[in-house]
Formats: structure tokens, sequence, C-alpha cells
């Protein structure tokens, strides 16, 4: 690496984020297809507390099997409560919807890193 491809130290942003994981249930297809303007019109109406969602694909395949949201909330009710708004949550079409709190600490979409060095952020990395 260069230190041109060095990816520069940005501010650690206060909001906390959750990852939410949706797999489609039986249905799901179908579900899509009818709930997708409520869809679509929840997600607009809330956007500025998505960072990024979007559908999820295995590898390699076109057929959707679910949905992930990386979405700013005070705790995880609250992104839970996000996320009962949306037609595709109400109406039942995933199986399971898994809440995780992330960090975003890394990436194009953030525009660098948030650490100064790996002394400065070791006592967190280890859990």
């Amino acid at each position: 690496m260069t230190v041109d491809d060095e990816p520069p130290t940005v501010e650690r942003h206060d909001s906390p984020l959750y990852l939410i994981i949706c797999r489609d249930g039986p249905g799901a297809r179908l579900a899509r297809a009818e709930k997708l303007d409520g869809h679509l019109r929840h997600v607009e109406v809330n956007w500025r507390r998505y960072v990024l969602a979007g559908p999820l694909r295995q590898p390699g395949s076109q057929p959707l099997i679910g949905s992930y949201f990386l979405v700013r909330a005070t705790d995880a009710d609250d992104a839970r409560a996000l996320m009962s708004g949306d037609p595709y949550v109400s109406s039942g079409m995933y199986a399971t919807m898994e809440v995780l709190e992330a960090t975003a600490s890394i990436g194009l979409y953030l525009g660098g890193k948030i650490w100064e060095s790996a002394d400065a952020i070791r006592d967190k990395a280890a859990g």
C-alpha cells in the first residue's frame, strides 16, 4: 500500500447504528410485489435514518432471499420500531429479522477510517 492508498482518518459518528438482516419467508416473492409501493414509501420517508439498505441474494443468483438495513437508531428497540413501520416487516414477509449493533469503522461511504492507530483501538478490538 502506498501513502496515496491509505484511508484518511475521519470523525466517528456518535449516532448508534444497527444492522438488521431479514431473511425471506414462504411467499416472499408475491409479498414483495404486493408491498413494494408501501415499502419504498416507508424507506423514502425515513431515508435519513438509513445509512445503507438493499436486497440480498446468494452469490451469482438473481432471486432475492432477504434484505439488509444499516440504520441510525437510539437503541435496538428504536431500530425495531423503525422497521415495524415497513410493510415488508408488518406483512410478515420476512421469516427472521436479526438486529445487531454495528460500528461504521472504515469504508468508502464513511470516507475513510475512524482510528488513528492500532494502539488507539487495541482494547476495543479485543471485545
